[in-house]
């Protein structure tokens, strides 16, 4: 289940973000599951530092700073292990988050700033709102969902149960048609969007609790390891 979630996560959000990010050259993570550097470019940013537990974020933000183009390669093909128990894949999240993070911080400067054309203008203000400030809305939305839910059974607003029913329904129906666009880019089985549903009400509370973790550890100025995770070799060949 937590693989299968993953890869809609990937299909949907990672690769589809980065097809957009490569056309304005603002891709913030050469991954390092399948990533490639020029040594000169390398050098020439300084190398691969110690400071952030992503340091292949903080590389690929420096890049940019220096000029460099980052692309994607929708082709490249990688095989990797994927976190198989819930406590594995909350360890290697809380990691990313605060490693990402980490090198937000390191390269504030940049936000905003032009001279970084679509890195400062676009990249850097698109983690700040959408995997800083709105994650941390998020919850709230769901907690006025729930209680307007409980207030129309109660008749204490006006709002009947169907109409927040029918919104609720929309707002998913518009999530999965555009999973349904980033699978179309992917070639992938879309029987695989059925999983969709669940992962987005598990996931997202999952995704909210290593945000605040990652925030409460950023504020109490606590340095934390990169950890390794568990490595089971279970990963079969993928199908032609």
């Amino acid at each position: 289940m937590i693989t299968r979630w993953q890869s809609i996560e990937y299909i949907t959000s990672q690769n589809f973000d980065r097809r957009a990010f490569d056309l304005l050259n603002c891709i913030t993570v050469v991954p390092g599951a399948i990533g490639a550097f020029k040594k000169e470019a390398i050098l020439a940013a300084g190398g691969f530092t110690s400071d952030t537990l992503a340091e292949d974020c903080d590389l690929t933000m420096r890049l940019h700073r220096i000029g460099y183009h980052v692309r994607n390669c929708g082709e490249a093909i990688s095989y990797t292990e994927a976190p198989e128990t819930m406590r594995q894949f909350m360890k290697q999240r809380f990691r990313w988050s605060f490693g990402i993070m980490q090198s937000f911080w390191k390269n504030r400067d940049a936000l905003f700033n032009p001279r970084y054309k679509n890195y400062g203008m676009v990249a850097m203000p698109n983690i700040l709102i959408f995997q800083m400030i709105l994650p941390f809305l998020a919850p709230l939305a769901d907690i006025i969902l729930i209680l307007s839910l409980i207030a129309a059974g109660l008749d204490i607003i006006p709002a009947s149960v169907a109409h927040i029913v029918l919104y609720y329904a929309i707002f998913t129906f518009v999530d999965v048609a555009g999973a349904a666009l980033a699978f179309a880019f992917e070639k992938e089985d879309y029987k695989k969007l059925v999983w969709l549903i669940p992962q987005r009400l598990i996931y997202r509370q999952l995704m909210y609790y290593i945000l605040f973790k990652s925030f409460r550890k950023a504020l109490e100025g606590e340095s934390q390891g990169w950890g390794a995770l568990k490595r089971t070799g279970n990963v079969k060949p993928a199908r032609p």
